[in-house]
């Protein structure tokens, strides 16, 4: 009771809600929610920042809803911990996995910038040079996670981020 009084001054909740929202300044483990960022079909994201190093992250939980579901919950488990084993610089860095008060997530680099996906409807259909230019350092990502022994599944538009470096180039992953 005294910790939640606690987080409450601070402008904080601790996560007990039964609810698949992470509501801003909920802390989750060592992270403290700063928003929500998207939500599919089995996990939400959330922008986040690691409490102890103050450093921008992305936390991708399974839904409440799946919590039970040990399959589903065993391979969201099991593709973070295959994809920690994955260093390429096209290749989104997964840096933490694990269980907190019964949700699986995991955890990634905070990356700037848009998907694939939103650049096409906004564009529509790129010149084959330019497709090209992203699509080369995608599937050397892909190949990186081959030699791993993973084989991603689900490449589509949606899952392509068109990362922003601290230079302005574009950096796929």
């Amino acid at each position: 009771m005294l910790a939640k009084a606690r987080f409450r001054a601070l402008g904080l909740t601790a996560m007990t809600t039964t609810s698949d929202e992470l509501e801003p300044g909920t802390i989750f483990g060592r992270y403290r929610i700063e928003r929500k960022m998207g939500e599919g079909g089995t996990a939400a994201v959330y922008e986040a920042t690691h409490m102890g190093l103050g450093k921008r992250v992305v936390v991708k939980i399974l839904l409440r809803r799946h919590a039970k579901d040990s399959t589903l919950r065993k391979r969201f488990l099991r593709e973070g911990e295959a994809a920690v084993r994955i260093r390429h610089p096209h290749v989104v860095d997964v840096t933490d996995v694990g269980m907190h008060d019964g949700t699986a997530f995991l955890v990634m680099e905070y990356l700037e910038g848009e998907t694939l996906a939103g650049v096409l409807d906004r564009e529509g259909a790129l010149p084959v040079d330019v497709a090209g230019d992203l699509m080369l350092p995608v599937m050397a990502g892909v190949s990186a996670a081959h030699d791993a022994g993973i084989i991603h599944r689900d490449i589509k538009p949606d899952n392509i981020f068109l990362s922003r470096a601290p230079s302005g180039e574009i950096v796929p992953k």
